[in-house]
């Protein structure tokens, strides 16, 4: 058993993934504060401009779309999202209240088509 214990401390790692909108983070945190304590906390930045077209042509790959218009479709969403990253901190300053975008609200997004 010893050995096992050994071994599954050794090799073992947990990937685990959290947003940070609303108060739910926050709340785990308090509850078990060994998420940061006994953790390796990786946080990540903004996608760059051609992450963002890179994963938008990866989702319109199958679809029925000629390339012009995936390539319209592909420079719209990336322009929608850092869009609307410019006006989420526009709203921080004016209204003092955070709106988060996420590499999820642009999959989200490209899940639409």
């Amino acid at each position: 058993m010893d050995y096992f214990v050994s071994k599954v401390r050794q090799k073992l790692h947990v990937v685990l993934a959290m947003s940070p909108t609303g108060s739910q983070l926050g709340e785990r945190i308090r509850n078990f504060p060994s998420l940061v304590n006994c953790c390796t906390v990786d946080w990540y930045e903004l996608w760059p401009k051609e992450a963002l077209e890179a994963v938008a042509r990866k989702f319109l790959e199958e679809t029925p779309f000629d390339d012009e218009v995936k390539e319209n479709i592909t420079i719209s969403c990336q322009v929608f999202h850092e869009e609307s990253i410019l006006l989420s901190e526009k709203y921080l300053r004016d209204q003092n209240r955070h709106n988060y975008v996420t590499p999820t609200s642009y999959l989200d997004l490209m899940q639409i088509f």
